[in-house]
């Protein structure tokens, strides 16, 4: 009951309650959250690259600052409207789509690279990994970044690790569970963790296989 409480509480965090969002990642991560987002992007191959979920479009600024020719898809009009907001300020633009993940507006082969971190209920969907594949081109790569945890040195620390462990997996379970949902042989799944001086957070690098 917890654990579906939790996930309720994510649930209006992301939608109604959408101008939170930041603040409340941030102080979930003890500030963490957009270093690991940023996991992605050592990873990145090409430079047409869709972002699913965009959430409040942190992420999507930075691929647009860097160079990438970056699309932003969420299901929350509430999160797409903040985007919108953040990049009129900065006096820029991106493509922002509102869609569902299995029902992507895309043709075949649109992108070199797709970016998935810490994603909502989809990620448990094989629909959802075959459209990536779909809209993917060969040789091309889904990077999905999520399983993130503070390391336990202090009794707030571990608090927070046991609130995001009810609502997601950590470690080699996340492991064990991306794999079987990229269990395809169109998929090549590497797993990566990376560290710093206060936490941990996983990153998949799904490369599409050629069809040929």
């Amino acid at each position: 009951m917890l654990r579906v409480f939790l996930r309720f509480v994510f649930h209006l965090f992301y939608n109604p309650f959408a101008f939170t969002y930041d603040w409340v990642s941030a102080f979930v991560s003890r500030g963490k959250w957009r270093a690991w987002t940023h996991a992605a992007l050592p990873h990145l191959t090409g430079t047409r690259v869709l972002e699913i979920p965009s959430g409040t479009g942190n992420l999507l600024l930075d691929l647009r600052a860097a160079g990438y020719a970056a699309v932003g898809v969420d299901l929350s009009a509430a999160m797409l409207n903040i985007t919108r907001a953040k990049f009129r300020r900065q006096r820029t633009s991106a493509p922002l789509v509102r869609a569902r993940v299995q029902a992507l507006p895309f043709g075949d082969a649109t992108f070199d690279s797709v970016t998935m971190t810490f994603p909502p209920g989809f990620a448990h969907d094989p629909r959802a990994f075959a459209e990536l594949a779909r809209v993917l081109k060969d040789g091309g790569r889904l990077i999905w970044v999520d399983a993130a945890r503070l390391l336990p040195r202090d009794a707030w620390s571990r608090a927070l690790n046991w609130a995001l462990n009810l609502v997601g997996g950590s470690g080699i379970a996340f492991e064990t569970f991306a794999r079987a949902m990229l269990a395809d042989t169109i998929w090549q799944v590497e797993v990566k963790r990376v560290t710093d001086e206060a936490s941990i957070v996983s990153v998949v690098i799904a490369t599409r296989r050629g069809t040929k």
